[in-house]
């Protein structure tokens, strides 16, 4: 079926259901970033395969919104279909909400699958529909379709294991013991638990569920007195089930969340987070009193403990080797004037990772972007989408791994031949933001909102800017994008000692170039005097940063010595377990620079 054959298929499944129009999300149950293939409805309908995007098709219409990542590849990938590509957040572009005002009119309805819709997002399309007399109705008019052609992927079932305490530093008993202390303090006795890295966190879950992401695809539900998890049968052994079991938890079917939350007495007070909770659950929860608010396993993992930051800091330096011994791999092959394509730099780059130990998959797809491929900041090379690298401008790769260890994320921009003053000028800035978010200090009321700006002075300076945060939490051997902290213009959350952060700012210019350099975080704890209590950061990422295409005279005297000191930490921590010849490539691509 083409794009426009499954547009009509849904026109036509809306009709026959009585209503007119279809709304899909990428979104599942779990209101989860990366979804396991059965619930990816969206990319299958559209041709789209970006994250954080909405599909809405009326009887004579349809159109699909992405955020300022995808906007290059969106154009691209619903050209020559019917779909209208929304560049969300863009001047005189409606948002879904406005755009589901003004298209649906008075006894009209629309349908979507309110199990994979948040909850918050449900209830401001029913508003948005309410004004115009128009009603939302959850019903799931696109599965049948899908399933139909024989296309769909099954339900994930892999094999469930337990992290150790000596992995994360807690027994699933610690961690609901810090939960209902959590709830007492919201005025709660309920919780039930649906993002699948609050699950894995909450009882050391992890399993192959989703791509890149070591997680389950379970419910928990956590009350005053018990604890259950919700998970297909036979996923657990019996030695995990019996340690589960040690902490007080049960197991339930996957599907039996609901019908456990109604069994519930009519006292239990839920605490309800709407934009985490799928419509379908939130329905059932607020059948029960309720209390708003954020589930607090998101604030909690936010903050790594000791342990997780000890072996963080052992899975940095492995995945700094795979990277070292990528580059110089790289480097070998150019110079021998192979010809490599973008397809050729994740294989190389997963070679190397699996050389070391511990590593059982990359954290998301490599984005191996070739000169203005780059511009697209999720571009993904594949099939035919596969650019060779020549011998000149940049090479952006953004890759991670899977450790026992950790999880690990970076962004490494390689000149791979002559640039351009334009080239050297827009990676000079970007390094300049890159340093000044990692070299802030700053008081212990500062939020997101706030230390975005460090990163963005040195681009707005010129006028440039980036259409994205810059910078994301990551999980503990876990999603590689994790909250409630981030750097982002609209992020609240004050950031504290332990929690980690990616700094990843860039410039994209649209069939020109893309440049991005990226390093992980931990926030740490600076001290106290008469002023406050002082916070900064230290690097994680343990790669050296191409200092080749600098405007050295650009840089002031406190980046230059930031620069300078990274690379000697990088060279002290890798260095003793490189070879000879590995030492001595990464001492020079170390050495300090100046003007």
């Amino acid at each position: 079926m083409t794009t426009n054959e499954k547009i009509a298929a849904l026109r036509a499944a809306a009709k026959a259901a009585g209503a007119d129009g279809v709304l899909i999300m990428t979104s599942d149950p779990h209101c989860s970033e990366y979804l396991p293939g059965y619930y990816n409805a969206l990319p299958w309908f559209s041709g789209f395969i970006g994250e954080n995007s909405t599909l809405v098709v009326t009887q004579d219409r349809s159109a699909l919104w992405c955020d300022g990542r995808f906007y290059v590849q969106a154009d691209k990938q619903l050209a020559g279909s019917e779909i209208e590509c929304m560049h969300a957040g863009s001047a005189g572009v409606p948002t879904v909400a406005e755009y589901l005002g003004s298209h649906f009119a008075d006894g009209q309805t629309l349908l979507l699958d309110g199990s994979c819709v948040p909850a918050t997002i449900a209830k401001e399309y029913i508003d948005a529909l309410a004004k115009k007399g128009a009603a939302l109705k959850s019903q799931d008019v696109a599965s049948p379709i899908w399933d139909a052609t024989g296309e769909r992927p099954a339900l994930p079932d892999t094999p469930c294991e337990l992290l150790t305490p000596a992995q994360t530093g807690a027994t699933a008993a610690d961690r609901i013991a810090m939960v209902r202390a959590e709830l007492q303090k919201a005025g709660a006795t309920a919780l039930a638990v649906t993002g699948l890295d609050c699950v894995g966190w909450l009882l050391n879950l992890r399993a192959r569920d989703l791509p890149c992401t070591p997680l389950a695809v379970a419910y928990a539900l956590v009350t005053m007195d018990a604890c259950t998890l919700f998970i297909a049968p036979g996923r657990l052994s019996d030695a995990d089930t019996a340690t589960l079991a040690e902490s007080g938890v049960t197991l339930r079917g996957y599907e039996e969340i609901i019908d456990a939350v109604h069994a519930l007495p009519a006292d239990e007070v839920f605490l309800v987070d709407e934009k985490a909770t799928n419509y379908a659950l939130y329905e059932a929860l607020t059948a029960h009193k309720t209390v708003a608010g954020a589930d607090p396993i998101f604030a909690l993992k936010g903050i790594k403990n000791e342990t997780e930051l000890k072996n963080l800091r052992e899975c940095h330096i492995r995945d700094g080797i795979a990277v070292v011994r990528f580059q110089m791999d790289l480097e070998k092959a150019l110079a021998e004037g192979k010809q490599l394509t973008e397809i050729d730099i994740d294989t190389m780059l997963q070679k190397r990772r699996a050389e070391m130990p511990g590593y059982f998959e990359d954290s998301f797809s490599t984005i191996a972007a070739y000169g203005a491929n780059a511009a697209m900041m999720h571009y993904h090379a594949e099939g035919d989408v596969n650019s060779a690298i020549e011998p000149r401008g940049f090479l952006l790769v953004d890759n991670g791994g899977q450790y026992d260890c950790g999880t690990t994320d970076i962004t490494r921009t390689y000149p791979v031949g002559p640039l351009t003053d334009n080239e050297r000028r827009y990676y000079t800035w970007v390094l300049q933001s890159h340093i000044d978010m990692a070299r802030a200090v700053f008081l212990d009321y500062c939020t997101g909102f706030a230390l975005d700006t460090f990163a963005r002075g040195p681009v707005w300076a010129h006028k440039v800017n980036y259409r994205c945060g810059t910078g994301h939490g990551v999980g503990f051997i876990s999603g590689v994008h994790e909250g409630p902290q981030s750097l982002r213009p609209n992020n609240p959350v004050i950031f504290k000692p332990g929690m980690t952060i990616t700094d990843e700012p860039g410039i994209y210019e649209t069939d020109e170039v893309g440049i991005r350099i990226e390093n992980e975080l931990e926030c740490v704890d600076l001290g106290e005097n008469q002023y406050g209590h002082w916070l900064g950061f230290a690097p994680l990422t343990l790669v050296p940063i191409s200092t080749e295409p600098v405007l050295v005279d650009e840089l002031s005297r406190d980046q230059i010595n930031w620069l300078n000191d990274y690379h000697a930490h990088v060279y002290e921590m890798l260095s003793p377990r490189l070879n000879e010849d590995e030492k001595v490539w990464l001492k020079e691509k170390c050495a300090a620079i100046g003007r």
